[in-house]
């Protein structure tokens, strides 16, 4: 592990940090007694299930020299969980006196329908609500045996976010 670096300008960075940062949130929520700390358990196991280098989609190129702007490949296999690391990017921001200033600055991550497709293959063995339902629908049931979905049950969580304006 790096440390508590937190830092979204590498898609190599942001794939290792964010179990460290969801532990150390998860700790101090915990011995602070907040009210989210549930929701941040299970973005701990979120974390935790898809593993270190399958967190972030890839990023691809810096759109401007204005403002450095990434733009986050699609990982077709994977359920959409990008509004969950956002979720993490921001905690970043929030907290920044809890991490490391080392690293890259963060920047912006653009993820919308237009941009490309990783060439990523899928993890296997995670449970199926990892999975993106449609992706799966379409594999041939050899490419589903090789998948090794797992049995293990994993309810999905919404979670909102209150913010102050």
């Amino acid at each position: 592990m790096r440390g508590n670096k937190c830092s979204n300008s590498a898609g190599r960075q942001l794939a290792i940090v964010p179990a460290a940062i969801v532990d150390h949130i998860v700790m101090l929520k915990t011995e602070e007694g907040e009210d989210d700390v549930d929701a941040w358990r299970w973005l701990k196991e979120v974390v935790h299930q898809l593993g270190e280098h399958e967190m972030s989609s890839e990023e691809s190129d810096i759109e401007n020299e204005v403002e450095s702007v990434l733009r986050v490949k699609h990982m077709d296999w994977r359920r959409a969980i990008d509004r969950e690391l956002e979720f993490l990017d921001m905690q970043c921001l929030v907290d920044a006196d809890v991490f490391s200033p080392q690293g890259s600055r963060p920047m912006k991550r653009i993820c919308i329908s237009s941009n490309p497709v990783t060439s990523r293959i899928a993890v296997k063995g995670l449970p199926r609500a990892f999975y993106h339902g449609p992706w799966m629908a379409q594999l041939t049931r050899r490419q589903l045996e090789e998948l090794q979905v797992s049995e293990a049950s994993f309810s999905w969580m919404k979670i909102t976010v209150a913010t102050l304006s």
